[in-house]
């Protein structure tokens, strides 16, 4: 009796230990277009150390599952757009809204362009007597 005991409370605490906290999302352009292979990272709050991350899929999916519960800043980057950040307080597995991100653009100055001349000149004579 006492080994059925033992396997009962081991497989008890086992259950019990083993979270699978798993958030998953979309990622959007401004036209509803799905963003392929945007980054994707997980931030602890308190020391600001990367937990876990990944990239989106051919339809802008993601998903990073075997997270513990706590405070964590999801932030989600791509070439071209502005980054996005958001703080999380996961407590049970959670699937978020869409995220869209915003193209980026940023005017330049100015563009100089400089040419010069040559300092010297070829020219072909002819020797005519």
């Amino acid at each position: 009796m006492s080994f059925k005991l033992t396997f009962l409370f081991f497989l008890c605490s086992c259950v019990c230990m083993s979270q699978n906290i798993k958030i998953s999302g979309q990622v959007l352009d401004q036209n509803n277009m799905p963003i392929s292979y945007a980054n994707v990272i997980l931030v602890h709050t308190e020391d600001e150390s990367i937990i876990k991350g990944t990239i989106t899929d051919d339809f802008g999916k993601f998903e990073i599952g075997y997270l513990n519960s706590g405070t964590y800043n999801l932030e989600i980057s791509f070439i071209g757009y502005s980054q996005y950040s958001t703080q999380i307080d996961l407590k049970a597995s959670t699937i978020l809204e869409p995220i869209l991100l915003e193209e980026f653009s940023e005017a330049l100055d100015a563009v100089n362009i400089f040419a010069k001349r040559p300092t010297y000149k070829k020219s072909v004579r002819s020797n005519c007597f």
